[in-house]
């Protein structure tokens, strides 16, 4: 018989191999969201022809980039050794004619020392695969694929909640990558919600996440339920704050660690 001290100390091996595990699970999902979202960010931006580009622990984009995009997505908590390095001081530092932000996936910089303040703060989010969309008997809402440029400028009026602007953010490129789904709720002919996502290796990304305020979560489980018939089986990444992170964490999602964007005090002209 092995000695109780001998299976003590057994089952403390175990429990901390366990909560290694479970700790390296969730860095390498922290990880797949961060890609996730800057592949997204640079889809945006190739779109515009304004292409970023993929270094070892940031993607960064030299261009002024699409309004509410970033110039630089850190892809790993290692960035923060890199801050010094070529072309990330360069970014930091150069005079320009237009605003730099940068969106710190791990909230691991300190970008004050160059000239920059926090924007805002929010938590990365995590939903296990969901099922394939059945849809919702009881209501009257019809759930669609947006396929055609006419309904991508109606989407992106209704995303934004203003009048027709000749200044799109969401270009017909999109609709052509098939990584990419653009999902709208109608009641009759009109789109009352709608959100994206992109699949990248391993998870698919919500993204742009608009309800109305009233019912928002039996929207926010149609597009996880379009999501499970487009890209089955994988699990679903984001990020979102306040109010959404309430209503993501009501329909399942659990968080996976903070993130923090950052923006230029003024201009470097």
């Amino acid at each position: 018989m092995i000695p109780s001290a001998s299976v003590q100390i057994a089952a403390s091996f175990l429990r901390k191999d366990e909560t290694n595990s479970r700790m390296e699970t969730r860095s390498h999902l922290l990880q797949l969201a961060a890609y996730n979202n800057a592949v997204w960010c640079d889809s945006v931006c190739r779109s515009h022809n304004v292409p970023g580009e993929f270094l070892e622990t940031v993607w960064v984009n030299r261009h002024q980039t699409p309004v509410y995009y970033p110039n630089l997505v850190t892809l790993s908590s290692a960035a923060e050794r890199d801050l010094q390095k070529e072309p990330i001081v360069d970014l930091l530092t150069a005079k320009r004619g237009h605003t730099v932000s940068v969106k710190d996936s791990f909230a691991r910089l300190d970008l004050a020392p160059f000239g920059f303040h926090h924007l805002f703060q929010a938590q990365w989010i995590l939903r296990q695969a969901h099922t394939a969309f059945r849809g919702h008997a009881t209501t009257d809402l019809r759930w669609e694929r947006i396929v055609s440029e006419e309904e991508l400028a109606r989407w992106e009026e209704a995303w934004s909640g203003t009048a027709p602007s000749t200044n799109r953010l969401f270009l017909p490129a999109l609709l052509e990558n098939a990584e990419i789904c653009i999902m709208a709720a109608y009641i009759d002919h009109h789109i009352v919600a709608g959100a994206i996502a992109n699949r990248t290796t391993e998870v698919v990304g919500l993204s742009n996440t608009f309800t109305p305020p009233d019912g928002a979560e039996l929207y926010w489980e149609g597009f996880l339920g379009m999501i499970g018939t487009h890209y089955p089986s994988l699990p679903i990444v984001g990020y979102e704050r306040d109010e959404s992170l309430t209503i993501a964490l009501h329909v399942g999602f659990t968080t996976l660690g903070p993130l923090s964007v950052w923006i230029e005090r003024e201009v470097r002209d």
